[in-house]
């Protein structure tokens, strides 16, 4: 035995693979909620994350291939309409960045297939302490608590560290849900109030963007994720528990919102806000007009128009997921990503309710996204980096518990006895 080890000396500082590799995931949810330049530094750090990985290897299940064939024939859309469009300024750029989003959805799916529940839970709990980063931002903005606060506002909305209101808030909807959950598994009020607080600051986040798709995205969400979990509840008690407390939060709730609606600044802009229909909406070149525009073009476009060409013909973009797709894309990419919605929605909706360990983030990030692709008929949300991140959990989640699934039939079944010879 050494004098070094003889003397206790410690042993030097160790750090594995497998912690340096979801480290790094980890912290590029945790920088995500500042995207206000690209590339962001998430982008970054996914990059390495993604290059680290491809090193030191990630498996790609059977389950996976369906989404995994949809995104590269969305993505193969967008490749070959650029050839339309190539010689205009930031096409190339876009197809780029939207073909390395859609890289991340594939990775976080990969990703998940393996440690499923140690990684699920990494990945809830540092985007819910980046949402609570976010929100804070949007309150600092919106009251002007600092010098400099004006930056986290655009138009007198709150968007925290991000360009857009209107992707700031949705961003905040599935790390709220992850903490209504955990409302209903709360069994001590010191638990209660850890969790309130946090979601106070990312609900007031979501509120002072005054995105009314992002506040009926979030009560839709709520809604159904309240409704999964309620189903997968192993007793009538715990499911009156969860109405009890989902009656409590939403009183809460309603509480926060009457506390900032008595702010006169506060007020005035959410009574311009709350109407159903702004004068963007309206008329033959309002919102829903460019909608019957481009649904009429992309009918007798199969290659579509190429990238930003609709903007320029009507000076607006046609603020729909799945029509931009097939104007952007083609009928190849168009076509994809319906399948992929359908796909996802089905194979979801089969998985969700299986009784595994990482069964409540799956049904957040499960009812998160469903609803999302719901609003992606008002706005485009191909580029949204947490469309990617939620569309890649809910395909990692579906490979593990279909996995799970055919090991727990598996040892369920019993074994035929091989004959004896006699």
């Amino acid at each position: 035995m050494s004098q070094a080890r003889a003397l206790g000396a410690p042993r030097p500082l160790t750090i594995g693979v497998e912690t340096l590799r979801e480290g790094l995931v980890a912290l590029a949810v945790l920088t995500s909620f500042v995207v206000m330049f690209e590339p962001a530094p998430y982008d970054l750090l996914f990059v390495l994350a993604i290059v680290l990985f491809s090193l030191t290897g990630l498996t790609l299940p059977r389950t996976l291939l369906p989404f995994v064939t949809l995104v590269a024939l969305y993505q193969l859309g967008a490749v070959l309409t650029l050839s339309l469009v190539i010689s205009r300024p930031d096409t190339l750029k876009w197809t780029i960045v939207g073909v390395f989003l859609a890289v991340t959805g594939v990775f976080y799916a990969l990703f998940l297939a393996d440690r499923t529940e140690a990684r699920a839970r990494l990945i809830a709990n540092a985007w819910v302490v980046a949402a609570v980063f976010g929100g804070a931002l949007a309150i600092i903005g919106y009251f002007h608590l600092g010098p400099g606060s004006d930056k986290f506002l655009l138009y007198g909305r709150a968007k925290g560290a991000f360009k857009d209101p209107n992707v700031y808030a949705p961003y905040l909807i599935f790390p709220a849900l992850i903490l209504i959950q955990r409302l209903y598994a709360a069994d001590r009020l010191r638990q209660l109030i850890f969790i309130l607080i946090p979601l106070g600051v990312i609900v007031s986040g979501i509120f002072l963007s005054f995105s009314r798709g992002s506040w009926g995205h979030l009560i839709a969400s709520a809604a159904l994720m309240t409704g999964l979990t309620i189903l997968a509840s192993p007793s009538p008690a715990r499911r009156a528990r969860i109405l009890l407390i989902c009656c409590g939060a939403a009183v809460c709730a309603a509480l926060l919102i009457l506390v900032l609606l008595s702010l006169p600044s506060v007020s005035n802009l959410f009574a311009e806000r709350a109407s159903l229909e702004q004068g963007y909406d309206v008329g033959r070149y309002g919102r829903f007009g460019r909608h019957l525009l481009g649904a009429q073009i992309a009918l007798v476009q199969p290659l579509g128009i190429g990238i930003y060409e609709f903007a320029r013909l009507f000076g607006s973009d046609v603020h729909n997921t799945y029509l931009n797709a097939f104007l952007s894309y083609g009928w190849l990419g168009g076509i994809s990503l319906v399948a992929l919605v359908i796909v996802t929605a089905i194979y979801g909706g089969r998985y969700v309710l299986s009784p595994t360990p990482w069964r409540p983030v799956f049904i957040c990030a499960y009812s998160t996204w469903l609803v999302l692709m719901m609003e992606a008929w008002v706005i485009d949300v191909d580029h949204w980096r947490h469309q990617w991140a939620l569309l890649g959990i809910t395909w990692g989640l579906i490979a593990a518990t279909a996995r799970h699934e055919k090991r727990r039939v598996g040892a369920a079944t019993p074994r035929r006895m091989a004959p004896t010879a006699n």
